[in-house]
């Protein structure tokens, strides 16, 4: 069967179209999630080898400024110089008092310069600014003089190699206020990727542009949209495979009923005694659009397991009222006979909707009969018996079709005894 394949191939294709689509689609949802998840990691890389470093200078300068006597003699320039060599975080001390100042230089020594239109965040008694070469200069006030602290160089959060001109920034937020410490071009758009606790009160956020993150995360994005691919047609595979001839024709008996590709071929029953033709039995025939016809043996067995055999014998028993109408008029011992199987004679609606049919068409119900096949057994005897009288009292033949084939032994004629035909 030629359909067989694309029906059963279908949806998967389908499936691994679509697939595909939405895969091309998000590709900037995919790399802003990748980029976001880099940075983040790189932020708590970041977090777990430098924080204590900025976290520690408060408490550093605090425990100086117990210790030396704002008088910048040669004891406080010797604890400044010590605590320069002992602190990560510290490059440079400036203390200034009431009468002058001092470095880890010497007296009047004062090299921390002062960088115009600079932004400054304050957190509680510090105020931070950015400086030269990536550093923070950061200014603590005692009620005694002043501190001014150059940091060792802030860590880039992205590799020089890696950086496209102008495509990312770097903040320090604190509150409503905020630092750059890499400044946002005017003409860009900004999108905020993630932030990480820098101090206890201040956390650095880091932005980037569109083209930032594409261009950082490129490799990775492909990398992982090929392998969503070949998953997505595992999957694909896996559900043609899995989906049996079964399923397949079911979606074609669907298609054929839709399509009227059914047609009631009539084999003449003929009387032995008076050799004259009494009436017609239905053979079934699948003729597809383009001509192709499928045996009974593939689809009545399938249309009977999964229930569709209802559907088709009523769209057989509607084609069929309609082409002996007027025959049946001028004959009117004239029968057609159609196979049904036991679980159609077992449905309490079977009869009322034999009925309905024939009532739509005008036809006689002693023009119908009815074979059951012998393909499965009668399971539920009483109603099988409700059914069949409700089809007798219209005066619809009941016969079984080539007895002894399959169901019809002794105990199987036994029973249908009960049911009188």
């Amino acid at each position: 069967m030629n359909n067989i394949t694309w029906v059963r191939w279908k949806q998967p294709l389908f499936i691994f179209i679509a697939g595909i689509v939405l895969i091309i689609a998000s590709s900037e949802m995919l790399s802003f999630y990748l980029f976001k998840h880099e940075v983040k990691r790189r932020l708590d890389n970041l977090h777990y080898f430098y924080q204590d470093r900025y976290l520690s200078i408060g408490g550093e300068i605090e425990q100086l400024a117990d210790a030396v006597s704002f008088t910048c003699n040669k004891n406080d320039i010797a604890l400044m110089r010590k605590h320069i060599e002992e602190s990560p975080a510290i490059q440079l001390i400036e203390l200034h008092t009431k009468d002058g100042m001092c470095s880890i230089y010497g007296n009047n020594s004062e090299l921390v310069k002062k960088l115009p239109n600079q932004t400054t965040i304050n957190d509680n008694k510090f105020a931070i600014e950015s400086y030269l070469h990536n550093r923070l200069k950061i200014t603590i006030n005692d009620e005694r003089g002043m501190f001014i602290v150059i940091t060792e160089p802030f860590e880039q959060v992205f590799l020089r190699s890696e950086l496209c001109k102008d495509c990312y920034a770097v903040e320090l937020h604190v509150e409503d206020q905020f630092l750059p410490l890499f400044e946002k071009e005017k003409n860009e758009t900004y999108f905020f990727i993630a932030s990480q606790q820098f101090t206890k009160r201040i956390f650095l956020n880091v932005y980037s542009t569109k083209l930032g993150i594409t261009s950082l995360i490129k490799a990775d994005v492909i990398f992982v949209q090929a392998i969503l691919c070949i998953i997505l047609l595992l999957i694909c595979l896996l559900l043609g495979l899995l989906k049996g001839q079964n399923s397949t024709l079911k979606e074609l008996i669907y298609l054929g009923l839709k399509n009227k590709e059914f047609i009631p071929f009539y084999q003449p029953i003929i009387d032995s005694s008076s050799k004259q033709v009494v009436g017609c039995e239905i053979l079934v025939r699948w003729i597809k659009k383009n001509g192709e016809i499928i045996s009974p043996n593939l689809f009545i067995p399938i249309a009977e397991y999964n229930g569709q055999i209802f559907e088709l014998t009523y769209d057989l028993l509607n084609q069929v009222s309609a082409d002996i109408g007027k025959f049946a008029l001028k004959h009117p011992d004239f029968y057609v006979s159609l196979n049904v199987v036991p679980e159609q004679l077992e449905d309490d609606n079977f009869a009322e909707n034999v009925f309905k049919i024939l009532k739509n068409h005008n036809i006689e119900a002693n023009h119908i009969a009815f074979e059951v096949t012998e393909r499965t057994p009668f399971t539920k005897i009483k109603k099988a018996e409700r059914e069949i009288n409700q089809l007798k009292n219209q005066k619809i033949d009941i016969k079984l079709d080539d007895v002894g084939t399959g169901y019809g032994e002794f105990t199987f004629c036994f029973k249908c005894t009960r049911l009188r035909y």
